[in-house]
């Protein structure tokens, strides 16, 4: 199996384990549905760094913008707490 097969099964794998367990424990906020997921993304992706170098500069261009959301999403909470 080559790596690329084991970097998109190991994104699906954790995708499939982390949603219904969330859904399980009653988890309603879609924040937390994204930020798990997207920790889930950024730790899985730094296991695979053995990539080519095309692959590795694509995916570092999907993790940081996924790493940007996730930062707009934690400033947009922290200023609702400061502010209420």
């Amino acid at each position: 199996m080559r790596i690329y097969n084991k970097y998109i099964i190991s994104l699906a794998v954790a995708s499939c384990v982390i949603n219904p367990l969330l859904a399980f424990f009653g988890q309603n906020d879609l924040v937390i549905y994204l930020a798990i997921n997207l920790i889930a993304y950024l730790a899985i992706t730094m296991l695979y760094v053995h990539l080519n170098s095309k692959a590795r500069r694509a995916l570092n261009t999907v993790s940081a913008v996924y790493f940007a959301i996730f930062l707009i999403v934690v400033i947009s909470k922290v200023v609702a707490i400061l502010f209420v």
